[in-house]
């Protein structure tokens, strides 16, 4: 009995020694398994990254050819001889055509071509070529001004291709129209001794008149007046203590009710320099806040956009950190403004939505001048303060305009400010403001402001209203935004 119990003992070890066996070579086979899978996957992964690290660096070939339509300055020129050049007239490419024309595809050059490394500055991909093609309207599945072909590759030699349909993106004509100097969709109020010259002023409320003194140029008698200016408001115009009136003969009569109250029996010498309680409808407002949209997106594709924080800050480009922080009259100055176009500059809301109705998304963008000239058309989403102009220098292209004995207008080239008047024109064009816009010190305008919420002068702010603005004052395009579209791409 006790043989056969160690004969049964040592059968069972021998079982269990196999089945341990069995099972640990089913372990390391598993193990085995399971490694070369994530070996695989991880070759997977690998591949995976290098490929998509060579289609962005092939993208980056493509965007970097429509940054150069936008900027040709950093391809070759900015002038005539330069191969992205555009015909501000024509919208056309005339180099660029005729490259493409004479060589068929057309190389950039290898010292253009970019490389691209990580923050641990190691090389993660490089573009490998740029190549412009051009079009083969019986082939090409679109319309096309030429195509671009861009391989990028990663450092272990996957290579990605994109084959992208150029199209440049049209001119459209901006034309800005205004009727007056002065525009306030609120009330206005002309404190100091601010005045308008050569054109109205408009206020859909109350108009707080200057005094009696600065309007002399008002009077039909005095030697300065100017037959053109004129205080126009659909509700009062308020006049101050300085005025004569009540009185038949007097300045202004009756003023509380009659629509002109520089008219007879006043004594007529400013019958025409005021109306009042005008009818809905007969003035022809700007209607520039529903068109926020619009004046944005011509921004970012043909001019400058710009956001603003809570404090009024403005950043470049809507990207709001120090190095894209700008100031106002620096960024804007225009060396040369009788040859510079009028520029076309946003500034937008501090969320970048339309201006709210309470002007909760409004800050206040001061600008206390330091001397150089500004020349365009800017769409600002805040209120805006200008505290003095600085010393900027006058120009000598304005037109002046000049009644004729037959009643007809002549214009006349001078120079602004006029004499005896402030010093310098620190704005040639037109100036919008979403919220409140105050005037103070001495600042002097060519063109027309607008203001939203209301308007406040103090100091003596002198606008003279660019007669152009009446048939429409056109933003010319320059290489800025968007000149080249993608209407077709694909991947290989």
């Amino acid at each position: 009995m006790k043989r056969l119990s160690l004969r049964k003992a040592g059968r069972q070890r021998g079982s269990i020694l196999v089945v341990t066996f069995t099972l640990c070579m089913v372990m390391a086979l598993a193990a085995l398994w399971m490694t070369r899978t994530l070996l695989d996957h991880q070759k997977m992964n690998q591949r995976r990254r290098d490929l998509n690290r060579a289609y962005f660096a092939a993208e980056a070939g493509v965007a970097q050819v429509l940054h150069w339509g936008n900027f040709p300055e950093e391809y070759d020129n900015l002038d005539q001889n330069g191969l992205f050049y555009r015909d501000p007239e024509t919208g056309n490419f005339p180099n660029l055509t005729h490259a493409l024309n004479e060589h068929g595809e057309y190389v950039i050059a290898g010292d253009l071509l970019a490389t691209f490394a990580s923050k641990y500055n190691f090389d993660v991909s490089n573009i490998n070529e740029i190549v412009l093609i051009p079009p083969d309207p019986l082939n090409d599945p679109i319309t096309c001004l030429f195509k671009v072909r861009s391989e990028g590759a990663s450092p272990s030699g996957a290579t990605r291709r994109i084959l992208a349909y150029i199209q440049p993106t049209p001119f459209e004509n901006t034309e800005i129209k205004l009727m007056a100097g002065l525009i306030s969709l609120a009330s206005a109020s002309q404190a100091g001794n601010g005045r308008v010259h050569w054109g109205e002023s408009w206020s859909k409320s109350d108009f707080n008149m200057l005094g009696k003194p600065p309007s002399l140029y008002l009077d039909k008698t005095d030697p300065d007046y100017d037959p053109f200016a004129k205080y126009r408001t659909e509700a009062r115009i308020i006049f101050p203590s300085t005025w004569k009136r009540k009185k038949v003969g007097q300045d202004i009569w009756e003023e509380l009710t009659r629509r002109y109250p520089g008219d007879s029996p006043a004594s007529g010498n400013f019958a025409n320099g005021f109306e009042q309680f005008i009818p809905p409808g007969i003035l022809q407002w700007p209607d520039f806040l529903s068109l926020y949209d619009e004046f944005k997106e011509q921004a970012k594709k043909h001019g400058r956009y710009y956001s603003t924080d809570a404090s009024g800050n403005i950043y470049k480009d809507g990207v709001e950190d120090a190095d894209h922080l700008v100031d106002f009259d620096t960024e804007f100055a225009v060396a040369d403004r009788e040859t510079s176009p009028y520029d076309l500059v946003f500034i937008d809301t501090i969320d970048g939505n339309p201006p709210a109705a309470d002007g909760s998304n409004l800050a206040t963008v001061v600008n206390s001048g330091a001397g150089p000239g500004l020349k365009g058309v800017y769409w600002i989403g805040a209120s805006y303060d200008q505290r003095g102009a600085g010393n900027p220098p006058s120009i000598s292209y304005a037109e002046k305009p000049m009644l004729q004995m037959d009643g007809s207008v002549e214009y006349v080239t001078t120079t602004l400010p006029e004499p005896g008047s402030n010093t310098g024109v620190y704005l040639d064009g037109v100036l919008y403001a979403a919220g409140t816009m105050h005037y103070r010190g001495n600042p002097v305008v060519y063109g027309s402001v607008i203001a939203e919420r209301g308007y406040l002068s103090g100091g003596t702010p002198d606008i003279y209203f660019n007669h152009k603005l009446i048939d429409g004052l056109e933003i010319p395009h320059g290489n800025v935004g968007s000149v080249f579209d993608i209407v077709r791409q694909k991947n290989f």
